[in-house]
């Protein structure tokens, strides 16, 4: 009889046990998937209410196998909140030492930290276990370029692009490692042999492309930059209005800067114009939540969206705030205020 009710209390212990577990597992997948979609987007729209109620020891990995904690650090690094990010990361690399992202995130808050010793440490381990990762080569690369005048790290940025050369077919490992040489030998001599062999090797790539790394590189290695090639050449696909080209190479500057917000715009515009709905929209809520760009630029060009789309009070609301920022499109010569009294007053 004793034995009976022992069984009968273990199997109802354990059945609550399976209960609670799925309630844990399904409230932090709900909670998750806001949370994955900002991390995979680098963006901050998640607002702090939701990400505190997360419970980071359990489960302590999202459905993709990524640590929890690397979610929470993200907008803790956000607001600058760093020593507590460190702890959560430091945590990650115990919840899932295969995936590297935390080793990631630790190399570039030491890269800015000046600490080179640690951010070389991390962003090598992070490189040699996951090359294949385009975060972690960018990270190992600047960190290369940020030691060019302590040691010589020329041989062993070649190494590693050799490994990625005969690894996978990618344009921005060769974008990436002719910038770091041309900045690590301080020549332009040492990459003119590899923009030949780049050619030779993708004839299909964009010549403008080639003409403008040849261009920065005759002028000088040091005023070689990823980010300016690339910005420079989605302007001149945005003044032609080839919105999807323009939207191409503005994608692939923003793999270079994060911080210019002009760009993240014109990206948002070239999504919107080329039809791109949802695109777009996520990235004028980017714009407008990351970066709250004063000039009315998105607003106005969000708020003629949500009207073209028949959200006629919605859009006319963004279209008053471009107007009471005085937004004048220097390019179109449109006024916010004469386009809102157009749609939203005389209407």
């Amino acid at each position: 009889m004793i034995s009976k009710d022992i069984f009968k209390i273990f199997i109802v212990t354990f059945l609550i046990s399976i209960v609670f577990v799925n309630i844990k597992a399904y409230q932090s997948s709900s909670i998750q998937a806001y949370l994955l979609f900002d991390y995979n987007s680098d963006s901050y729209l998640v607002p702090p209410e939701v990400y505190n109620k997360l419970d980071y020891n359990f489960p302590n990995l999202t459905l993709t196998a990524l640590p929890i904690k690397i979610l929470k650090a993200r907008y803790l690094l956000n607001i600058d909140s760093i020593s507590e990010a460190k702890s959560l990361l430091f945590d990650a690399r115990k919840a899932n030492p295969y995936m590297m992202a935390a080793e990631d995130m630790l190399a570039k808050i030491y890269l800015q930290e000046n600490n080179l010793d640690s951010a070389y440490l991390l962003s090598k381990i992070a490189f040699q276990k996951m090359p294949n990762v385009d975060l972690h080569r960018d990270t190992y690369f600047k960190v290369l370029r940020s030691l060019k005048d302590s040691i010589n790290v020329e041989p062993e940025l070649d190494n590693a692009f050799m490994l990625l050369k005969n690894f996978r077919y990618s344009q921005n490992d060769w974008y990436d490692y002719i910038y770091s040489k041309s900045i690590i030998t301080d020549s332009a001599v040492s990459v003119t042999p590899i923009i030949k062999e780049f050619k030779e090797r993708f004839p299909n790539e964009d010549p403008k492309i080639i003409e403008e790394l040849e261009n920065r590189i005759e002028i000088g290695a040091k005023s070689y930059n990823l980010f300016s090639i690339f910005s420079a050449i989605g302007d001149d696909y945005f003044k032609k209005e080839d919105y999807q080209n323009s939207s191409k190479y503005y994608e692939q500057a923003i793999d270079y800067n994060q911080d210019n917000y002009t760009i993240y715009e014109n990206l948002a515009i070239s999504y919107d114009l080329s039809n791109r709905t949802d695109k777009a929209i996520e990235m004028y809520d980017l714009v407008l939540n990351n970066f709250k760009p004063n000039n009315g630029r998105v607003e106005f060009y969000k708020g003629l969206l949500l009207v073209r789309l028949g959200e006629n009070e919605l859009g006319c609301d963004y279209l008053k705030n471009s107007s009471n920022k005085n937004y004048f499109g220097s390019n179109t010569k449109i006024r916010a205020s004469e386009v809102f009294v157009a749609l939203c007053v005389n209407n």
